[in-house]
Formats: C-alpha cells, structure tokens, sequence
C-alpha cells in the first residue's frame, strides 16, 4: 500500500512538473516575449529578465502576466528602485489600484529622496479620486523641491479636477515661467482658453509646436479654433498642415470632414452650388481616411454616409450607414435610431 501511494506521489509529482514545464514555456507569437521566455528558461533566477519581459506584456496588455513577472522580478531582487515602478505600474494596470499604491508607499518609506515615486503615488491617488491623499503626497514632494515642474504641474491638475480653476491657470502659468519647454502646462493653457474662445490660444498653441511640431492634441485644436469661428480658408490651412505631420490621424480627418460638410452646407444657403459640391467631395474623401484609419469610428461611418447622399452615391452611403449602426455601441454623437432612418430613405 506504501508503495503505490509512493509511485501515486512520484507519478503526480511528475505530471505536475510536465504542466508547470509546458505554462513556463507558453508562447505568445510575440518575437521579444518569446525570446525573454527561453532565456528566463535558462537564467530563473535572474530578475531583470522578469522585469523586461514585465514592461512588454504590459505593452501589449497582458495584464495578468505582467504583474506576475513584476512580482517575479521583486521577489529575486527587491533593492531596485526600478522594480517597485514596474510592479506598481503592473499592478495599477491590472486594476489592483491599493497594491500599487502600497507598493509606491513602501518604496517611498525606503528610498524618500526619489522625485519619481512621489509623482507615481500623487497621479495614481489622483485617478482613482483620493484627491485629499494625492494633495499630500504632492506637498510632501514640493516641500522637498518647491520650484519642481512635474510637482506644480500635479498640483496644478488637481486645482483643475477639484474646480479651482483660477488657481489652477495660475500655476500653469508659473510652470511655463520655471520651464519654458513644459509642454503639457502650455496646452493646458491652450485648451482653457479655446474653450473661452479667447485668441490666445494661438500663442500658447505655437509653444507647444515649437517644443513639438507635429504634437496632434495642439495640431487639432488650433485648426478647431478656426473651424469653431467659420474662418474656413484659416481652419482648411490649419487642417492640411496636420494631416502632414499626421496623415494616419483619425481625430484630424474627422474633424476636417465635418467642417466640409459645414461648409458645403453654408454655401448650398449661398446656392454656390458648384464649390458646395467640391465640399461634399473632399468631406466624403476625408471621413472615408477617417474610417480607413479607424475602422471602429462609427460616427465618422455615419456621416461619411451623409457626405456620400450629398453627392448623390447611394450605394456607397448605404454601406457607410450599415457600418455605423454595426458598430453602435461605439456611437459618440448620434443614435442609432437617426441611422436607421437614413437606411429607410435608401430603400
């Protein structure tokens, strides 16, 4: 009897072993995944290969196995200031938002002259709203470094979401002046004063295209400032010189797009019924890139079926319309039911 609960054990111990050899030997198709693998397959007790193999699942969203090599990588080796950021990181990214916290904490508590392990903990309190714990964390790094951009420029975004604006411009504004090249301070400026329609968005704009010229949120939003205020040959400039720096941009063909189909629409009241085409067509041509770099853009579907009625192709139309409602759940700005509409007209 003990001898076949021996082999019993040995014979279980074995299978284990074969499943725990085939898990470690998975493979992803991912070339850098799979290499990092044979190679842990060899050197298991080195903790830097957990921790690279950690950075890439998370870049390709596996989560789960990212957080368990970080873990990994701790484990073997846990004096690495790198370690605490790459599990913190894996396990924010996983939704275990108070293990990362912790670990961001722990890693305060030993190494409390790291600037970066204070922004960490302040932006991930911050996500998930304890904004009353990021302020303090942000104060405790200011009090350390009182002219820090990135410490200001936390502060800053918090006075935004807590509706301290007035503060909020204030610092953004003494951000630029400590740093002339922060280009996140420059837009925020720029997107407050676009939204109040003020041209010094302009100003703040061309900053952040200095620092950056083909930075896409800057390049939409100055070309939208001129959209907004129908000063169309401004906003067509404006538009064309994105799609330059970014061809492949959905957001930017979109909105190019629909400021053509505006502008058909303006000249149609005009009956410059020649250049309203010549605006239907390039809107057609433009919500067509749209769907074509974005093919889950159910909105531009819709409207690129608008453009397509007001050049009289039917056939195409009906397509874009049946995209769109295929895709409903990612409507933005319109119903399904208005879809279905325009698909009862075509029939």
């Amino acid at each position: 009897m003990k001898i076949h609960s021996i082999l019993l054990f040995i014979w279980i111990g074995l299978f284990s072993c074969q499943n725990s050899n085939q898990e470690k030997v998975k493979k992803y198709n991912i070339a850098e995944i799979d290499k990092l693998t044979e190679e842990i397959l060899k050197s298991p007790q080195n903790a830097s290969l957990y921790l690279n193999r950690s950075l890439l699942f998370s870049e390709h969203k596996f989560y789960k196995e990212a957080e368990l090599d970080a873990e990994k990588a701790m484990l073997l080796d846990s004096a690495k200031l790198d370690h605490y950021r790459v599990l913190a990181d894996a396990y924010f990214d996983n939704n275990h938002s108070n293990a990362a916290i912790k670990t961001i904490q722990k890693a305060i508590g030993r190494y409390p002259e790291e600037k970066g392990f204070y922004l960490n903990l302040a932006e991930m309190q911050m996500i998930v709203e304890q904004y009353q714990e990021s302020a303090i964390t942000i104060e405790m790094l200011l009090k350390k470094l009182p002219e820090d951009p990135e410490g200001n420029f936390l502060k800053a975004q918090l006075l935004k979401i807590t509706g301290d604006t007035t503060q909020s411009i204030d610092l953004f504004k003494k951000i630029i002046a400590l740093d002339a090249d922060h280009i996140q301070s420059y837009m925020e400026l720029a997107l407050y004063y676009n939204k109040k329609g003020d041209p010094l968005v302009l100003d703040y704009l061309k900053n952040v295209l200095r620092i950056d010229s083909t930075y896409q949120p800057a390049l939409l939003t100055r070309a939208q400032f001129y959209h907004f205020k129908y000063q169309y040959q401004q906003a067509i400039e404006a538009y064309q010189e994105a799609i330059i720096k970014q061809p492949q941009n959905a957001d930017i063909n979109y909105n190019f797009a629909l400021m053509y189909l505006e502008k058909g629409e303006e000249e149609l009241k005009k009956n410059a019924k020649v250049e309203a085409v010549k605006s239907f067509e390039s809107a057609f041509n433009y919500f067509t890139n749209a769907t074509k770099f974005d093919v889950q853009f159910a909105d531009a579907f819709y409207y690129q079926g608008l453009a397509a009625l007001k050049i009289n192709k039917k056939p195409q139309a009906k397509v874009a319309f049946e995209n769109a409602l295929r895709l409903q759940s990612n409507l933005f700005t319109i119903t399904p039911d208005r879809i279905e509409q325009e698909l009862e007209k075509l029939q």
